[in-house]
């Protein structure tokens, strides 16, 4: 897969992916390699990075894959992270953050420190970088952006009052970042992804039982990461430009159904 730059000659897209060392984040990764991308990967840990280097690298070995150990909830690492993208492989296509923090708190037990905790990472983290990359794309021809929310930014569970406002904030400036962007040929969406199968569910997955999950949603399961990580590479290489400023609900029906007593 190729695009065409400000200079005319073309190039493999470059997809930059925060919160790419695991869960959501590695699916969205491999996922985007395996759809043609080169790819930045992003992220606090560097050996988890190196972890999800390693699986594209075995599976789609013609795909350059760089990584970059980064904190987005510090703002200054969030223009670097794009400017090392630049640097490293020439350019920045594709944006998908998937990057995320979240420590669960009733709202009575919530402090200036939790709620910034959650926010500077989810909300505040994505939008930089997501800006950053904007405007590198605004110059170069266009590109795809992909944030990733939560069915939490639309309805939310006990104890999640911070990870739900940053959540419902990603759908909110996804709509802003579209119109903004509009004119630059710069699409942006998001992806609300339900219950799915990674570390933040994990203690939930280990007691679960078949009753537990038919409440869940009508498919009585919890998502795979693969099953997000594919809808987010079709939004930033298949989809049509037309399709910008909305937010794909990848739930198992979570969210369309009402509950039943």
């Amino acid at each position: 897969m190729t695009a065409v730059g400000a200079s005319g000659s073309a190039h493999r897209r470059v997809a930059l992916v925060t919160g790419a060392g695991s869960g959501i984040g590695r699916a969205c990764a491999r996922a985007l390699a395996m759809s043609g991308c080169d790819l930045v990967l992003a992220g606090r840990r560097a050996d988890a990075l190196e972890a999800t280097r390693a699986q594209i690298a075995s599976a789609v070995p013609e795909v350059r894959v760089e990584i970059r150990a980064a904190d987005v909830g510090r703002p200054e690492e969030c223009e670097a992270v794009v400017a090392d993208a630049v640097d490293r492989l020439g350019g920045v296509d594709i944006v998908v953050t998937a990057a995320a923090n979240f420590e669960p708190a009733h709202v009575l037990d919530l402090t200036a420190d939790s709620w910034d905790a959650c926010l500077d990472v989810v909300l505040r983290g994505s939008v930089l970088v997501a800006i950053a990359g904007a405007r590198h794309m605004r110059d170069h021809g266009g590109g795809r952006i992909v944030l990733i929310s939560s069915i939490n930014g639309a309805e939310s569970e006990p104890e999640t009052a911070h990870y739900s406002a940053a959540k419902a904030g990603i759908i909110s400036v996804a709509k802003s970042m579209a119109v903004d962007l509009a004119t630059h040929d710069i699409a942006v969406n998001s992806v609300a992804p339900g219950w799915v199968d990674t570390a933040m569910v994990a203690e939930f997955l280990a007691e679960a039982t078949e009753e537990d999950l038919r409440h869940v949603n009508p498919l009585a399961r919890v998502g795979q990461p693969e099953e997000i990580g594919n809808v987010v590479a079709y939004l930033a290489t298949e989809a049509p430009g037309f399709l910008t400023g909305t937010t794909i609900f990848v739930d198992g029906g979570q969210t369309t159904t009402a509950p039943v007593p």
